[in-house]
């Protein structure tokens, strides 16, 4: 029950975080008219190799459906702050699947300044919005609510402990 309170709150906090901290990437993109584009979907194969198991099914599943997502799995670094204590460090975000209902598995990483390792599930909408939740190694409940730009992630995050002491802070993660 302590977690399920504790990711209400931090969820409640990203709600906040992400309006304050993202309102000018939104002003953005209504600036913006995109430009349409096509990619070519791989054609599925009439029957499947003698080879194939489920499990390598629902993997290339996964890898078809992230190359057509606008969230492109793979290892993306860059720079955060937690604003709560004023500390920058180094954010590692992998994304490890984007099946083609826009659910996402992920990791995260913070050294250098900042701290804390999570696996990290959640979703990502057509429109690039991405929500992720998990507990970070040493307990507390994390989330992350940001936005997919192509190769590029900007987000808020919050963190809560059993106690319900919060943090935030922002992030931004290039593909490499």
């Amino acid at each position: 029950m302590k977690n399920l309170t504790s990711l209400i709150i931090v969820l409640c906090l990203l709600i906040v975080l992400g309006c304050k901290c993202q309102s000018d990437l939104f002003e953005t993109a209504k600036k913006e008219t995109p430009t349409p584009s096509s990619t070519p979907s791989p054609t599925p194969s009439a029957s499947p190799s003698a080879s194939s198991t489920p499990d390598n099914i629902n993997h290339r599943r996964d890898a078809a459906s992230s190359e057509n997502s606008v969230l492109a799995t793979g290892t993306y670094t860059g720079r955060g702050k937690n604003v709560t204590y004023n500390q920058t460090g180094d954010i590692l975000l992998r994304i490890d699947s984007v099946d083609s209902e826009g659910n996402v598995k992920a990791y995260l990483e913070a050294s250098n300044g900042l701290r804390g390792k999570a696996t990290m599930e959640g979703t990502v909408t057509s429109a690039g919005k991405l929500e992720l939740s998990g507990t970070l190694d040493d307990g507390q409940s994390g989330a992350i609510n940001g936005t997919v730009r192509g190769d590029t992630i900007s987000a808020g995050f919050g963190l809560a402990d059993s106690k319900l002491k919060t943090q935030s802070g922002n992030f931004t993660v290039k593909r490499r």
